[in-house]
């Protein structure tokens, strides 16, 4: 008798195996690793509100302020470390995760399907560049979620009030979802379309019945949206709120706009190899919802057959044996990947988390039609890290591995640890493995946890990526000169860190003041003169020569951050004369980092405070 075929792909037991390796191996360097600029931001707006100041006045900030009041109520409990923060966020990705799993429950995966969905999560969060974590777009994805989930489980066998009460509680879910980014409307809307007419159910008066579910899920969402709007008017933030909506939102939105351009060559390339696998998924997300056949009002008139995709594809390709609940499952869940990724392409800005919770739906999806889709990246990034390992050893095969990696088309010539499909997992990169020992030590001192951040940080070579050990030096520095709250303007995107590190109030409420300043037309003006505003108030501004090569040009990059000109210029020679015009350049220079080598300046303030145009 032949031995059974070996399908490692249904082995539960290796997904297991995967997963926890993966943890074991990635959570330490994960929960040690920094916040990104973004989380500095919401961290001081946090601390803001819980000091009575005003959000938006203190701290400007384009969104809606859910995250905001979410963070504060957090930091009150555990303070402001970073590794706190992060065991939240492992929190919160976990029961994202376990939602997940249960939805794919439902639409019918197997043990093995799941278990490598899960794998393919603990492949692919702990291990993503520090932009991906603590993020709205993945925390958001929690209210949601369970907001989906909720409204599967009652099924159409719900009559009269309690259909209401229960859409209401649904309702509550998406609105706070929303009060953390107002996208989930967008994903809200054809999720109820999909569902609605299937969960009215066998009443007398179907359209009644849909009637009361809608009502039932504005309401709820009504009275959290009331809620929220207490709590504005409460603070007195409303003012600077409505500022925000009715202006610097719809610019905003503009921005977003006019890069869809760019978004199109960054789609694919967002997690790899991990999202290439949106190109077999959009058609699967279709079918998924044609195979449920949501406009067919009860689950008892489909019968036993297979739907009609099923009715069509081979076995191989489609499961057939799904049962009208479990294709409606899948249909919805496929709906929700769908509308999920469309906004974040379409409607928000190019920044990798935006697509992170769409990727862990995509999982999802994928188990639930009975597909072990993690174990064939698995078996790709296995190769390809391989390649990379032993091309450490072999100078010749690394820059033939790098001609490729830059010229096939596949990527956009930065790091292959992060951009390319010919990618290198970071359990395949001994120099950041190197740290996983050091991250278990619990008495850490303060320069020896910045020194940590920079070398595991996995985003290196960016203006918004803080150099913590220089910003620390920077942080020395002030300190000898007294500086208090007020004094400091941390100009660029990466410095305003010094804000809580140095438990200082903002010297303008801007902190990613490229974001603020290229928002629209008007908004260089609008920054500039609140700038202006400080005159006399401020002290010292701190900048980043990190801005001044945004083009990512290495070469460009080595000269506008090489030697300074004399003892007495602290500038680099690199830098073009149209930045030395450009406040904070063109203030004198008392301090720079990195021994008189670094990225940032420190310049002592006088005269006015505005600039030049660029030439």
């Amino acid at each position: 008798m032949p031995p059974p075929l070996v399908r490692p792909w249904r082995s539960v037991r290796l997904a297991q195996a995967v997963t926890a390796v993966a943890l074991l191996a990635g959570l330490p360097l994960y929960l040690r690793m920094p916040l990104w600029c973004d989380l500095t931001l919401y961290d001081l707006a946090a601390r803001n509100v819980l000091s009575g100041g005003v959000h938006y006045r203190d701290v400007f900030d384009t969104n809606l302020p859910g995250f905001v009041w979410l963070l504060a109520g957090i930091r009150a409990v555990i303070g402001y470390s970073a590794f706190g923060l992060r065991c939240v966020d492992l929190a919160v990705v976990t029961a994202v995760v376990a939602l997940i799993d249960r939805l794919s429950k439902r639409g019918g995966a197997t043990p093995a399907s799941r278990w490598w969905a899960v794998a393919g999560a603990a492949l692919l969060y702990p291990f993503a560049v520090e932009m991906a974590h603590c993020q709205r777009d993945t925390w958001m994805a929690l209210p949601v979620l369970g907001a989906v989930l909720l409204r599967l489980k009652r099924g159409g066998e719900v009559t009269g009030g309690e259909r209401f009460w229960r859409s209401a509680l649904e309702g509550v879910l998406w609105a706070l979802a929303v009060w953390i980014k107002p996208h989930v409307v967008l994903i809200a809307g054809p999720v109820w379309l999909v569902t609605a007419w299937r969960l009215a159910g066998d009443a007398p008066v179907r359209w009644r019945a849909v009637a009361a579910d809608l009502l039932g899920n504005v309401a709820g969402g009504a009275v959290i949206g009331a809620a929220g709007v207490g709590v504005l008017v409460a603070t007195e933030t409303w003012g600077e709120f409505w500022e925000v909506v009715t202006w610097w939102a719809p610019q905003y939105a503009e921005l977003g706009r006019s890069e869809r351009g760019y978004r199109v060559n960054q789609e694919l390339h967002w997690f790899p190899p991990w999202s290439l696998w949106l190109v077999p998924t959009l058609p699967l997300a279709l079918l998924s919802v044609l195979d449920a056949v949501p406009w067919v009002g009860s689950a008892a008139a489909l019968g036993t057959r297979p739907g009609p995709v099923g009715r069509l594809l081979p076995w191989w390709l489609w499961d057939r044996t799904a049962g009208p609940a479990e294709r409606f499952t899948r249909g919805t869940v496929a709906a929700l990947w769908f509308v999920w990724a469309f906004q974040s392409f379409y409607v928000q800005r190019g920044f990798m988390y935006v697509h992170m919770a769409e990727t862990l739906v995509m999982f999802g999806l994928w188990a639930a039609h009975r597909w072990s889709m993690p174990f064939v990246v698995l078996v790709w990034l296995a190769l390809t890290s391989s390649a990379w390992l032993a091309a450490d050893a072999n100078p010749d095969l690394h820059a033939r591995l790098m001609t490729v990696a830059r010229h096939d088309g596949l990527g956009t010539g930065d790091d292959p640890d992060k951009e390319r499909y010919l990618v290198r997992h970071p359990l395949a990169n001994p120099d950041r493995m190197r740290c996983w020992a050091e991250c278990w030590r619990p008495d850490l001192t303060d320069h020896e946890r910045n020194a940590l951040w920079d070398r595991i940080k996995r985003i290196q070579d960016h203006e918004a990526s803080p150099g913590w050990v220089e910003l620390e030096e920077v942080a020395d520095f002030l300190r000898s000169k007294g500086v208090r709250d007020g004094e400091l303007l941390a100009w660029h995107d990466s410095p305003h860190a010094l804000y809580l590190t140095m438990n200082l109030k903002p010297g303008i409420r801007y902190m990613h003041t490229n974001t603020a300043i290229s928002i629209g037309p008007d908004a260089h003006g609008r920054v500039m003169w609140e700038l202006g505003q400080r005159e006399g108030a401020a002290r010292y501004a701190v900048s980043d020569l990190k801005w001044a090569n945004l083009g990512r040009d290495p070469e460009k990059d080595a000269e506008r951050l090489g030697p300074p000109v004399s003892a007495t210029d602290l500038l680099p020679a690199g830098l073009l004369a149209w930045h030395r015009r450009v406040f904070p350049f063109n203030q004198k220079t008392v301090f720079r980092s990195g021994g008189g080598h670094g990225r940032y300046l420190v310049h002592e303030l006088s005269g006015a405070l505005g600039d030049l145009p660029p030439e």
